[in-house]
């Protein structure tokens, strides 16, 4: 039961990543939501899959003597927390009409590393949130992708 909650999520994040950015997509409403869940799916499976086939990889070793276990921890890191994000900013960079500018590059890789940060803090203090929260900082990361503009011209000075 706790999968299929994690699969709704992601339809949830698709659908409301395109609800509330109307004016900032590049096609038409119906087409962008078509999209977002789609790739939103893709980069979940891929990621997946990725994590799986590096698994595989790693198999035959036993992680767990070697660096106790820090060699899959690390992998988790990258395969959960560094690779979907940058496929996620890839694919909505594909649907939303967002600048790529040093902001963007910026707020990328401070997400990223928020997220990092998180993971390996989760190795310490186990919790069942690292959906959510991923979820979290990818929409705030992406709120503040495509707003960017507006943001500039709300904190800009008046001299």
């Amino acid at each position: 039961m706790k999968q299929y909650v994690k699969y709704q999520l992601i339809l949830i994040f698709s659908i409301i990543i395109v609800f509330f950015n109307y004016g900032k997509t590049k096609y038409n409403y119906l087409l962008s939501f078509l999209i977002s869940i789609i790739s939103s799916y893709l980069v979940f499976f891929i990621s997946f899959g990725i994590y799986l086939g590096i698994g595989f990889i790693f198999q035959n070793i036993d992680l767990e003597k070697t660096g106790y276990g820090i060699i899959e921890k690390f992998i988790f890191l990258i395969m959960v927390l560094v690779v979907p994000p940058l496929l996620m900013f890839y694919c909505y960079r594909i649907i939303f009409n967002a600048e790529k500018t040093n902001y963007f590059k910026y707020i990328k890789w401070s997400s990223i590393i928020v997220l990092v940060i998180y993971g390996i803090i989760r190795f310490f203090h186990k919790d069942d949130y690292l959906f959510v929260v991923w979820q979290f900082i990818m929409v705030l990361a992406l709120q503040l992708i495509l707003y960017q503009k507006e943001l500039k011209t709300l904190f800009k000075s008046k001299n």
